[in-house]
């Protein structure tokens, strides 16, 4: 892949599918090319906030080489881009890729206040 070709500000640069979902679909080049004729974008590269409303905010820490008890998260996703976060693939149970997904959709904890009190 050269360099013009990289989608500037993203680590992933592909998209794969949710091992998850049963169905799945592709987007086909030729069909694209329609689009663009008929005046249409094949795609909308903004970060999306979609809102979420988890039972609890606080998680138990389990893991010894992890210097803390607990630990909270307001969101779930991240814009930042690090191909080597463990948190990508949390991301599949959601509906959603590890690849760009997880760069552009950000699931906000809206409740994350209420549920720290």
């Amino acid at each position: 892949m050269h360099s013009k070709d990289l989608k500037k500000g993203r680590g992933a640069q592909k998209n794969p599918p949710n091992r998850f979902l049963k169905n799945v679909y592709e987007v086909r080049d030729d069909f694209l090319e329609y689009c663009r004729q008929e005046g249409e974008t094949p795609e909308n590269t903004k970060t999306q906030y979609i809102p979420v409303f988890p039972k609890t905010i606080v998680n138990r820490v389990d893991s010894p080489d992890v210097g803390m008890e607990y630990s909270m998260n307001p969101y779930q996703g991240c814009e930042h881009g690090c191909i080597y976060c463990y948190a990508r693939n949390s991301h599949e149970f959601w509906g959603y890729s590890a690849g760009l997904d997880f760069e552009r959709k950000i699931l906000v904890k809206k409740n994350a206040p209420e549920l720290l009190e």
